[in-house]
């Protein structure tokens, strides 16, 4: 019987075994641990891991130095697999959009940036033409140009062709490293930001917008995405982390300038920003940090010629421009709070207060700017992911299986074994939750209805499917590893109670 080795003690001295128990954050103040059950309870995936703690230096060492390793291998073979229709075909961009997207760039690299954005290109959408400057999404054009200039400065020869050729599979490596450093920053685990990176590597949904050759917006805009995320969460770490946020502001300009789907970035943000506030955990540093976000994104996407004015106008964009105006009014409720050392009830009457002037003030204003057209419609598109059988009108749109709503095989062609894992991670980050956690939920529920309405939209799974089934593969990993030092000795203990019977 194991309790044969524990030592005696008076009723107020903590229990102490030869064999000592993992530590459970779930567990009461002052309730001891049953001394027969030797086994750790699941990891939530959500707090920082003490299992290398428990470990021997050099067994810790070790595993830190295994996680590394796997960490570069899966990068390298995320780079090695986007390789495949290079290696297989050569150096040539394949589809219809990349081909016009390429195209745009040699415009842009042999006239510059002014024509580029004034160009009429009479060769596309005949015979109307098309004026490529309002009706484009720059940002992979720029990237391209700038890449393929710096390489031939540092002494890289590749030509143009070469290097749009090769943008997907760069891109696609860089998602990867994002997406496990988003990953790392809302579960605080390694082991499950490894685990997730190369998920990430190989999933379907990420590699059919990354393959090299595939030169589209997508391949870029992922990374943008999840750019913006990371620091988004990185500025609801801490109190003092907030002017992240402003770094998350200028990833997101990125996302504008790369991909349409940049309406997705600032509306989930926005939705977990709201729903901070509405769970009770509106902080300062969300308000700073979200007014950040909002400014600096905004007024860089204004700057986007096919953007203009939409941030402020559209009715799909307008509703961060509420959550604005929403953190506004719990900070100076919270600020007001703090200073008065008001009463729950003092508070909520200040609450209502607030909310009926911000009220009155915006059905002012709108009252004032609706009969003059000013706000904008909700697009067909974006019409269709809410109302059933919904379509834009035009016949070649609405013939694209894309746009047509997902099936079970499809999520299985695009996630495949992640249909399960996935939401095993789901389920374990709900426990210890933290603001971080609170947006890979929002991140997974958000995705997933989006992608039921529009199969293209499976693209926004993969990433999140990745995370949460590197949370799954991760805690499994650790918890397994954990039983293995369970089980040994612990040498120091074992030390003490052999002087401690010499002594008797």
């Amino acid at each position: 019987d194991i309790t044969t080795a524990l030592p005696t003690h008076s009723p107020g001295d903590p229990v102490r075994s030869r064999h000592p128990l993992p530590s459970t954050g779930h567990l009461h103040r002052g309730k001891l641990p049953n001394p027969r059950d030797r086994t750790e309870s699941f990891p939530s995936g959500g707090s920082r891991s003490t299992m290398t703690a428990k470990m021997p230096a050099l067994a810790a060492l070790v595993f830190m130095a295994v996680k590394a390793s796997a960490f570069i291998v899966f990068c390298w073979n995320a780079y090695k697999i986007r390789l495949h229709a290079i290696e297989e075909y050569g150096r040539v961009i394949h589809e219809f959009d990349p081909w016009f997207n390429y195209r745009a760039t040699e415009y842009l690299a042999e006239h510059g940036w002014t024509e580029f954005f004034h160009w009429f290109d009479h060769r596309s959408w005949y015979p109307l033409g098309r004026p490529v400057g309002t009706t484009i999404y720059p940002g992979m054009q720029i990237t391209s140009v700038v890449l393929w200039k710096l390489l031939n400065l540092v002494g890289i020869e590749m030509s143009l062709n070469d290097v749009c050729v090769f943008v997907p599979a760069w891109f696609g490596v860089s998602a990867t490293v994002l997406l496990a450093l988003l990953t790392y920053e809302c579960t605080r685990s390694s082991s499950a930001a490894v685990a997730a990176a190369g998920i990430m590597a190989v999933i379907p949904a990420h590699i059919m917008r990354s393959v090299g050759g595939g030169y589209d917006n997508e391949s870029v805009a992922m990374t943008a995405m999840l750019s913006t995320f990371y620091f988004w969460c990185k500025a609801l770490r801490t109190d003092s982390s907030w002017w992240y946020g402003a770094v998350s502001g200028v990833a997101y300009i990125y996302m504008v300038a790369s991909w349409g789907g940049y309406i997705f970035v600032v509306n989930m943000v926005a939705f977990h920003a709201g729903a901070l506030v509405m769970l009770g955990r509106g902080t300062t540093k969300l308000f700073r940090a979200y007014t950040l976000f909002y400014l600096i994104g905004t007024w860089g996407a204004m700057k986007v010629p096919v953007v203009g004015w939409a941030p402020l106008k559209s009715l799909e964009q307008l509703g961060a421009l509420a959550v604005l105006i929403l953190v506004g009014m719990n900070e100076i409720v919270e600020h007001q709070r703090r200073k008065r050392k008001m009463s729950f009830n003092e508070v909520m009457l200040l609450r209502m207060q607030v909310l009926m002037a911000c009220g009155a003030a915006a059905a002012t204003i709108i009252a004032i700017l609706l009969p003059t057209g000013y706000f904008g419609p909700l697009s067909a598109r974006i019409r269709g992911l809410f109302v059933r059988h919904t379509r834009t009108g035009n016949p070649l749109v609405d013939s694209v299986a894309e746009h047509q709503p997902a099936s079970s095989q499809a999520y299985w062609q695009y996630l495949h074994v992640m249909c399960y894992i996935a939401p095993i991670g789901f389920i374990q980050i709900l426990w210890d939750r933290n603001d971080a956690k609170y947006f890979l939920t929002a991140f997974a529920c958000v995705a997933y209805y989006f992608s039921i309405r529009m199969m293209r939209l499976i693209l926004l799974m993969g990433p999140v499917a990745a995370s949460l089934g590197g949370v799954a593969i991760g805690t499994m990993v650790e918890w397994a590893i954990c039983q293995i030092f369970n089980l040994m000795p612990d040498v120091d203990e074992e030390d003490e109670e052999d002087e401690e019977d010499e002594e008797d």
